[in-house]
């Protein structure tokens, strides 16, 4: 019988599977919703054990349902995840306290003590990466100097998909991509841990986890992961996906230098592919999992978090017609959305909603909704965030084109690039041509690709291109463009004059 071959995504609001056949056909797919804790300002964790864990065994369970499949068919597992975070077990592999995920913004005092005493440059010359509370190491930092106690317990500190690997095969391990974002305490250039920066900042190198190229297969499924979950025990699991972003942008052909895509999640995640490590620290920059390749990340941290708050705060009505008609309260909305003009009647919005990372990496910035006037409606101010988004991604294109490394089209991919609405918008705001395919893609589908070279199905990485169906292509409207732009100006000028309050306000609100 055909071989086939499963992918898993844990995001930030919820997680995706796929079981695939060697052709890239979908069998089955299944998704889960979660939520993030936020126990004080600025704060994020979730549950390993509960989330992480739970949701791979919930979407695992309805996959085997729905394709009604024999589990010994699946000949190689992936998984992927939300990172940079950090999920600590102890030597019995129990969670030590909720995982610490990327958007937390607790470690700014680490931030200081390492940009005082290693320096900016120092940092960048072996992470590749600028010094914010972002990366993973900064938490890690946070963690061995706040919680001392919880950290000489841990054995392992983990991210969130190395989680369920680990339940999986009882190897602690994380692949290079992840490592990268781990910064500084990866040497992005050597691939391995720096010792040198794990001795300068007291954390003992060997509670983090081994690293590996994504689709290396590093263990099998245990008898005891196999009853949890109804797959077959043995079956071979993978180093990990990688990032989550970057998975979804190898589904949809990122591969080569110069190749694009941009993932419309929880977070934006615009993503170039290099040659070499090219890196700039206004982008986050890590390797990529096509081997010898590296990725120039635009990493916007709350955008389509932004677009659910509002759906959910805003859209109560829409929340139930979608309930009871079972249409897309996201789609109600767009479709007011759309009524209204290009620049939204001079509504601004800054999408700073929980700090920001690239490109002015500043973790006290703030969301502005500016411009309001009695005239404006809900449809303003939804319209408005999604240019907000816009002009966030134009500010990233405009570093891009300075250093030379601009793409000629971007592709679409994930949940919120369904919106064609959504895609015109960034697309005029960019000024840069978009592709989208309806065809199921995402940060999965690479998953299972991975494990399939992992296991010897695949022989090249370009085989993915096979699978991909470009369906839909926004062009940049001229006229709309020129109505940005003159916004956008306002848009940055706008941080620069309230960056000051922003940072009183959050620290006014600290604990």
């Amino acid at each position: 019988m055909e071989k086939l071959l499963l992918g898993f995504d844990v995001g930030t609001s919820g997680s995706k599977g796929v079981i695939i056949t060697c052709d890239g056909e979908v069998v089955a797919s299944a998704s889960a919703e979660h939520g993030v804790d936020v126990p004080q300002p600025a704060w994020a964790e979730q549950d390993p054990e509960a989330i992480y864990w739970g949701d791979f065994k919930l979407i695992v369970a309805k996959m085997l349902s729905q394709a009604r499949i024999d589990p010994k068919r699946i000949a190689g597992i992936g998984v992927s995840g939300l990172t940079p975070d950090v999920a600590p077990i102890d030597r019995d592999g129990n969670v030590v306290r909720p995982c610490i995920i990327y958007m937390d913004r607790r470690a700014t005092a680490e931030c200081e003590w390492v940009r005082e005493n290693i320096g900016e440059e120092k940092v960048f010359e072996i992470s590749g990466n600028a010094i914010d509370p972002y990366f993973a190491g900064y938490k890690i930092l946070w963690y061995a100097r706040n919680e001392r106690q919880n950290y000489e317990r841990t054995w392992k500190m983990l991210n969130s998909h190395a989680y369920i690997i680990f339940k999986l095969t009882g190897e602690a391990v994380v692949d290079y991509g992840v490592a990268g974002l781990t910064a500084p305490l990866f040497d992005i250039r050597k691939m391995k841990w720096s010792e040198e920066m794990c001795d300068v900042c007291g954390i003992d190198i060997n509670k983090l986890p081994d690293p590996y190229p994504a689709h290396q297969v590093i263990g099998q499924v245990t008898e005891k992961a196999a009853a949890e979950t109804g797959l077959a025990p043995g079956t071979p699991v993978v180093a990990g996906g990688g990032v989550d972003a970057s998975c979804s942008a190898f589904s949809v052909g990122m591969i080569e230098p110069g190749t694009s895509a941009c993932m419309y999640g929880t977070t934006h995640c615009w993503q170039i592919a290099l040659d070499k490590p090219q890196f700039d620290p206004r982008f986050i920059n890590f390797p990529h999992v096509y081997p010898g390749t590296y990725v120039s990340l635009a990493g916007m941290g709350t955008t389509g978090a932004i677009i659910r708050w509002f759906r959910d705060e805003f859209g109560i009505i829409e929340k139930s017609v979608e309930s009871n008609l079972g249409l897309s309260a996201y789609k109600i909305l767009d479709l007011e959305a759309a009524k209204i003009p290009p620049g939204s009647d001079g509504l601004i919005v800054l999408p700073y909603f929980m700090g920001e990372r690239t490109p002015i990496w500043d973790p006290f910035a703030r969301g502005v909704i500016f411009g309001l006037s009695l005239y404006h409606t809900r449809a303003h101010i939804y319209r408005a965030i999604m240019e907000g988004i816009g002009y966030g991604l134009r500010h990233h294109a405009e570093i891009a084109r300075e250093l030379g490394i601009m793409p000629k089209r971007i592709v679409a991919v994930d949940g919120g690039a369904s919106s064609s609405l959504f895609r015109q918008i960034v697309t005029d705001i960019m000024d840069v041509p978009q592709d989208y395919t309806a065809k199921i893609a995402g940060a999965p589908v690479t998953d299972a690709f991975l494990a399939g070279v992992g296991v010897g199905i695949y022989k090249d990485f370009n085989e993915i291109k096979k699978w991909i169906i470009l369906t839909e292509k926004n062009e940049p409207n001229p006229e709309a463009t020129a109505i940005y732009m003159k916004l956008y100006d306002v848009y940055r000028r706008l941080y620069e004059k309230t960056a000051e309050e922003m940072h009183y306000i959050a620290r006014l609100n600290e604990k």
